[in-house]
């Protein structure tokens, strides 16, 4: 959900920022642009359907939603997350199935989002790969997933207690370094800081590069269908994910481009986990 946000704790939370499929904010925007780009856009936002109930009565239903809008700024398709998150479950349905669609000059197109490339409920099993098989029966050739993908908690609070650790640890040399040397001068502290500075720095670069190629591959394991086929055919799967922090949820950025063929995935090009870019490839 591009201009949202993703954290929502119920309906109520969440029902000032409902758009429709049509008219709303997110939707507009993405017609904008698409005509301003001559190019197809996807914008996920929280959507709004008033469906009849079993009784006849007019009843509201909410879902975890994207648009995909032609060059022409003509509304193409709108899928609704069938697989939900336990984050969406405070206020989304799930969506009904499933989507794979022809789309002219781009072939069979899928849509997926976040949760969706996963087992469902964590529950299935993790081989069901349903999310890829049913792109592979559809001979889906390009598929559009729009992500708000994280560490989930217990990683972070996993992360934040190796932090704190190394953190005392540092503490602690420092005193001990200082009770040995008690006549050195300021400067040397100053440039103990810059330096400390520096690794922390390098750190948090490894630890990007680390979560970028964990993330990257987990999402190409989880396209495994694609890379057992039989056939020659390459199929693409575009990811856009988000980073930074909301309501204790890290996301992990990592967007890329993968080409699946029977001889297995190919990593086109990638964003990284912890910086925002523009991801530009030739398919």
């Amino acid at each position: 959900m591009a201009f949202t946000g993703y954290v929502f704790t119920s309906k109520d939370h969440i029902r000032p920022y409902l758009e429709d499929a049509e008219s709303g904010p997110s939707i507009q925007w993405a017609k904008t642009q698409a005509v301003r780009l001559n190019a197809h856009v996807q914008v996920g936002y929280p959507e709004k359907r008033i469906v009849t109930d079993d009784n006849g009565q007019s009843i509201e239903k909410y879902y975890n939603s994207l648009a995909f809008v032609s060059p022409g700024g003509k509304l193409l398709a709108t899928y609704a997350k069938h697989f939900l998150y336990y984050t969406d479950e405070n206020w989304a349905e799930e969506g009904p199935a499933f989507m794979s669609t022809p789309v002219e000059t781009l072939g069979q197109v899928g849509f997926g989002i976040c949760m969706d490339v996963n087992p469902y409920q964590f529950k299935a099993p993790f081989t069901d790969f349903e999310f890829s098989r049913f792109h592979l029966n559809k001979e889906t050739s390009l598929i559009l997933c729009s992500m708000a993908w994280n560490k989930g908690e217990e990683t972070l609070l996993k992360e934040e207690v190796e932090k704190k650790s190394k953190s005392q640890k540092t503490q602690n040399e420092s005193k001990q370094s200082s009770g040995d040397d008690k006549d050195s001068d300021s400067s040397d502290d100053d440039d103990e800081d810059d330096d400390d500075d520096d690794d922390d720095e390098e750190d948090e670069e490894e630890s990007a590069l680390i979560l970028q190629h964990e993330t990257i591959q987990y999402w190409a394991v989880r396209m495994s269908p694609f890379c057992m086929q039989s056939q020659q055919r390459e199929v693409y799967l575009v990811i856009a994910n988000r980073i930074g922090t909301e309501s204790r949820n890290v996301f992990v950025g990592s967007s890329c481009v993968l080409k699946l063929t029977s001889e297995g995935p190919e990593l086109l090009g990638a964003l990284p986990a912890n910086k925002e870019g523009i991801l530009e490839v030739n398919i």
